[in-house]
């Protein structure tokens, strides 16, 4: 009787501890996954840009937004910020060991927001690579891969890229960018667009 008091004493002052649950540690991030201030390529700049055709502007890049008016094609606004929305990310299947990542083949990585030059945001082994190197990826049309192609991308994600901008006019709204703004890309080597923006060709 006595022994049977001291263990449930025991209990009572040092409860068991329940173990993580493992895959709620190693499950991605909750979906959409944002990311403000983006400008998801190499030589993006938020800077004077040339509408290359007519595009609504909206009041925000969220649910609910409204058409505030439209640009037209010609048009310079002056790019502001962006925001980078991630529905659904690409998967990528390991194909051959990458000791770096502590990878073997068939596991998945996941890949979020591209930054340009190979360079992305991706999910694997429940933590964040921040603008890692995925050169070693060859995407679903052969091209990509410049060394080792360890890995390939089974499936396209679903994303979208907002911009918010200041026309002529000084209205400020929001499109998406379905290429209709020239001018975005610095390294674009474009004299018009150096010249609009007070830089030599």
């Amino acid at each position: 009787m006595v022994i049977v008091k001291f263990l449930w004493l025991f209990c009572l002052l040092f409860p068991p501890q329940q173990q993580p649950d493992k895959s709620r540690i190693d499950a991605p991030p909750p979906l959409p996954v944002i990311d403000h201030n983006a400008c998801p390529f190499e030589g993006c700049m938020f800077r004077k840009w040339v509408v290359a055709h007519d595009s609504d502007v909206f009041s925000s890049w969220e649910e609910g937004r409204k058409i505030l008016s439209k640009v037209k094609k010609g048009d310079v606004v002056v790019g502001l910020t962006g925001v980078h929305i991630t529905y659904e990310p690409d998967r990528i299947q390991v194909l051959t060991p990458i000791s770096e990542l502590s990878l073997q083949p068939g596991d998945i990585i996941l890949r979020y927001m591209y930054h340009g030059e190979g360079y992305a945001d991706i999910w694997l082994k429940g933590q964040w690579k921040k603008e890692f190197d995925c050169s070693f990826v060859t995407e679903r049309d052969g091209s990509g891969c410049s060394h080792g192609c360890t890995a390939k991308v089974i499936t396209d994600g679903r994303k979208d890229w907002w911009v918010r901008f200041r026309t002529a006019r000084g209205l400020i709204g929001w499109a998406k960018v379905v290429d209709q703004f020239d001018c975005m890309d610095t390294l674009g080597g474009d004299a018009k667009c150096e010249s609009l923006n007070g830089s030599p060709p």
